[in-house]
């Protein structure tokens, strides 16, 4: 996978969107490559984002690296729950329930995060790292009681 990233002038854009403010565009193209023989192509990915910040003011770097900020909540926690317990799939009615059950599945990801032992893998959404607590609940009971360190 490569990446590739510029930045121009919004006004250079002319675009019809009337998106008022906003001084630069960022335009970020990812390239796939297939990791063996045999497996089909994926075409490009190519993502546009609109600034407000005038080209002074956020160098092209400095853009970039705001937008994978944005991004980074997607990657530590949403993709987490989506990998682990299949989040996208479910849905309720009761929007109250739903925003109550995403929260508690937020605080599994935290818990799941801080465990630590031989027996898990490092990768976060590794079910290892659950299962590990259906076998161990007295490990994860202790790992409640314990004082939160941030």
């Amino acid at each position: 996978m490569t990446r590739e990233a510029w930045t121009l002038d919004w006004k250079a854009v002319n675009t019809p969107l009337g998106l008022p403010g906003q001084s630069q565009a960022v335009c970020v193209r990812t390239s796939f490559m297939p990791l063996r023989e045999g497996l089909a192509d994926k075409p490009d990915e190519v993502r546009f984002y609109a600034a407000s910040p005038a080209p002074d003011q956020f160098s092209p770097a400095r853009l970039i690296a705001a937008i994978r900020d944005h991004w980074g909540i997607e990657n530590r926690l949403h993709h987490i729950k989506d990998r682990t317990w299949l989040e996208d799939r479910h849905w309720m009615g009761n929007k109250r329930t739903s925003a109550v059950v995403a929260m508690l599945r937020s605080v599994a990801v935290g818990f799941v995060l801080r465990a630590k032992g031989r027996a898990m893998k490092n990768r976060p959404h590794c079910p290892a790292r659950i299962e590990y607590f259906n076998q161990n609940p007295r490990r994860a009971l202790r790992m409640l009681a314990q004082p939160l360190r941030l």
